[in-house]
């Protein structure tokens, strides 16, 4: 057994082997010399891993037989890291050069910091979501009727330069000290999709941890598009729902979940009724426009 190394990247995937090959690539071309790559292989039926064996075999597989889902997948990658940063990173999230030391300078600086996120980017270079306060259920309410519009006035306040209030970042590029991970961790595998790293970044803070973006670890999430459409992230309402309301009702107790479930789903009634008037008016349009 040799040292323990510096970075532990772990990066869960489910068939997605072509763009976890092509991340990998990326991250072995920027990552600090002591650094370990491990891909949790979560019952891809691709070929993921005999792809891996043939282009990269030095990477690590760590390969769950049947798929489970984001949060099992990464605390299996986790659980056979051994660096003392842990660096959960999405399969469509490509660091930039010196992102993955910068977040390392940043654990370094503080020794209080427990999370850290990079600061996620579109593929044109413009900010994309990387953290925020702990969720409301104003805020709930926002993201799954569609009021994308409001978001982006957030996310335009600091949300990129992490200059206001961080309570939790995002999961797509999530860096965690070992001894934050032993205390807060692993990821809640009652979450299906969503706010497993809701979760982890309150326990952390429970625990006395900090957590922060860090501006100069900049990396570009979502080239397979599985995350961004146009720009904004991209919700899945119906996946949404039930891991937003599983949260809310661990930290607010059931009268506050009854409450919610109640306006999520008026939310997102109005969100489907906006969407359905929406491609009424585009038809129209097109006929419109064939008639002239």
């Amino acid at each position: 057994n040799g040292p323990m190394p510096e970075l532990s990247i772990v990066i869960p995937t489910f068939n997605t082997a072509e763009m976890t090959l092509d991340t990998c690539r990326a991250v072995l071309a920027s990552m600090p010399a002591s650094s370990e790559v491990i891909v949790a292989d979560d019952g891809s039926s691709d070929g993921t891993a005999n792809l891996f064996a043939r282009e990269l075999p030095a990477i690590r597989i760590v390969r769950l037989e049947q798929n489970r889902g984001f949060a099992p997948a990464a605390n299996a990658g986790a659980r056979a890291s051994t660096g003392r940063i842990i660096l959960l990173l999405n399969s469509d999230a490509v660091p930039k050069p010196g992102a993955l030391q910068a977040l390392l300078s940043a654990f370094d600086a503080d020794p209080r910091l427990g999370i850290a996120s990079a600061a996620l980017l579109n593929q044109d270079g413009t900010p994309q979501w990387s953290g925020g306060p702990t969720p409301t259920l104003a805020w709930m309410i926002g993201v799954v009727s569609g009021a994308g519009h409001l978001a982006r006035r957030f996310r335009r306040r600091g949300g990129a330069a992490g200059t206001r209030r961080i309570d939790w970042v995002s999961g797509a590029a999530m860096a965690i000290r070992r001894e934050t991970w032993d205390a807060a961790g692993p990821l809640d595998e009652r979450f299906r999709f969503y706010c497993q790293d809701i979760e982890i970044c309150h326990r952390a803070r429970e625990a006395g941890w900090s957590v922060r973006i860090i501006p100069k670890a900049e990396i570009v999430h979502g080239l397979g598009l599985t995350a961004v459409r146009g720009g904004e992230l991209k919700h899945d309402p119906e996946r949404l729902w039930p891991d937003l309301l599983e949260w809310g009702s661990i930290h607010y107790g059931t009268a506050w979940t009854t409450i919610a479930r109640v306006t999520l789903v008026t939310g997102a009634w109005g969100r489907g009724a906006l969407s359905s008037m929406r491609e009424r008016d585009d038809s129209t349009s097109k006929l419109r426009r064939g008639a002239r």
